[in-house]
């Protein structure tokens, strides 16, 4: 069970769509998109003389073309400690956002003051819920501090990748695969399971017109153990829909093992499906693909 205490669709969403915080018309345009959520992106995407018209210019958009059966919709403030975080925070809270995605996101320490930061925001403007927050791992204090601390604050439902940021603070190149990503992102993974959080985000394929590419990356999160990705153009999002979903073929031994096992007989520990052998693990992970579990 993950801390939420129930697949609820943040944890359940598998598409996530950036839009600028600068651009109604887009933000228009993806509260329309055939994606599980939005994330208007008031950090990177916006230049900061830009940030404090940004806020004013999203209220009217989202107000108006947010409905119950549209995307969830999220935004990524700036960093908790920079001077535009409590605007952006105030925002959320005027708009319901479904949750916030934190910038530089890092367990332990920091992780402890960002919860702080926001739990102080929330008592002064008398919050009772409080905000669900996707911390954004994108630096290397950030990958680090995941294999060394189990901190994270019971607001953060999910981890997301961020590895463009990465690779600067590496300074190195950007690649979309290689050891520096697929380490970070094996962490991830592993933080996520530990501290019960749900299957974490992967990044965004930079790449717009690389269609194969997207899906390439996007099956190979995915058997990594990530739950969904993050978008930057709407054409990305059916493929990404599609490869973070189980394929026929695992429905189908998910099934045989889920019927072979209540047909077993009770004092074995493990029954051969298939020419494999099968326990108490593989049936754990059978019920998840069939969202038993």
């Amino acid at each position: 069970m993950d801390k939420a205490g129930s697949k609820s669709p943040l944890l359940s969403a598998r598409t996530f769509l950036f839009v600028p915080g600068d651009r109604p018309e887009r933000i228009v345009k993806a509260l329309d998109a055939k994606t599980d959520a939005v994330i208007i992106d008031l950090e990177d995407a916006v230049r900061p003389e830009n940030k404090v018209a940004a806020r004013g210019a999203i209220v009217a958009p989202v107000m108006e073309n947010r409905s119950a059966t549209g995307p969830l919709v999220l935004i990524r403030t700036n960093e908790v400690t920079s001077a535009e975080f409590t605007e952006d925070f105030k925002l959320a809270l005027q708009l319901q956002v479904d949750a916030v995605v934190l910038p530089k996101f890092s367990p332990g320490a920091s992780a402890v003051e960002a919860d702080q930061i926001i739990s102080k925001l929330e008592n002064e403007h008398k919050v009772k819920a409080p905000m669900v927050v996707i911390g954004l791992i994108e630096s290397t204090s950030g990958v680090l501090n995941l294999l060394n601390s189990s901190v994270i604050p019971d607001r953060v439902k999910r981890l997301a990748f961020g590895a463009a940021d990465l690779h600067a603070d590496l300074g190195v190149t950007y690649q979309a695969t290689g050891p520096n990503t697929d380490l970070a992102m094996a962490a991830v993974v592993l933080a996520s399971a530990h501290s019960q959080l749900g299957a974490p985000i992967d990044s965004p394929h930079f790449a717009v017109a690389d269609l194969q590419g997207l899906r390439d990356r996007s099956l190979f999160a995915n058997k990594m153990g990530f739950g969904g990705k993050l978008c930057i153009h709407p054409d990305q999002l059916a493929i990404v829909e599609e490869s973070f979903q189980a394929n026929v073929d695992e429905k189908d031994w998910a099934a045989r093992v889920i019927e072979r096992w209540s047909e077993r007989d009770q004092k074995l520990g493990a029954i051969l499906v298939d020419g494999s052998l099968v326990d108490e693990a593989m049936v754990k992970r059978a019920k998840q693909i069939l969202g038993l579990l």
